[in-house]
């Protein structure tokens, strides 16, 4: 039966507890848990409550770092899950976390992905196929980013968007010419993930400006 025999606070972001045990053991704690169930000197507690109070806490805390990395910038649950394992969270309280943060509408995929898409758009240019290898780096299914893709990208803007790249690309190497312009031209497109029917028809359009 575990017996608290001194405890203090770690001052910082975030603020913790350290709990010394009866068996010289250290243990961190949140705040809220030590509240919530009266951790103090002396305190005994029976080994399934102890248990019980150890794992409520490892979903507090898991819940906290989930949060600080989602107030950096949105994150994918496949991310978050990533990050807190190479963390040490065991998989069972990072699912446990998540699912509890997904319930109040702080993780959501769909949001996510719709919101990437957007700004990939707009601050990186690129084919549907770059994003849907960005995409699918982030942990999102086919079955997410698929309708949101055809949703926010429809072929005619993807292939404006490549008819601009490619104009913007003939303008930077003006001193090339023919076929090798093209040819720098195809790798540049392709490497922005459009696909060879895009480029071809993009390429007019650095050719007219000749």
């Amino acid at each position: 039966m575990p017996t608290i025999i001194n405890m203090h606070m770690r001052r910082g972001r975030p603020e913790r507890f350290i709990i010394l045990l009866d068996d010289e053991q250290e243990v961190v704690l949140t705040p809220e848990i030590v509240l919530k169930y009266g951790v103090a000197p002396q305190r005994e507690f029976s080994d399934e409550e102890f248990l019980m109070l150890l794992q409520e806490d490892g979903v507090r805390q898991a819940k906290d770092q989930a949060l600080r990395y989602l107030a950096n910038r949105p994150h994918s649950r496949r991310e978050l899950i990533r990050k807190m394992r190479q963390k040490g969270y065991s998989a069972a309280t990072i699912e446990q976390a998540l699912d509890e943060l997904e319930k109040i509408d702080l993780i959501n995929d769909e949001q996510f992905t719709r919101l990437y898409i957007l700004n990939e758009l707009r601050l990186r240019p690129c084919g549907r196929l770059m994003l849907v290898r960005r995409l699918a780096e982030k942990g999102i299914s086919r079955e997410m980013y698929e309708p949101l893709l055809n949703q926010l990208l429809s072929a005619e803007a993807e292939l404006e968007m490549a008819r601009q790249l490619a104009a913007k690309f003939g303008k930077t190497h003006a001193r090339d010419r023919g076929r090798k312009l093209q040819e720098k031209l195809v790798r540049y497109l392709q490497g922005k993930g459009f696909s060879w029917e895009q480029i071809r028809e993009a390429m007019p359009s650095i050719e007219d400006d000749k």
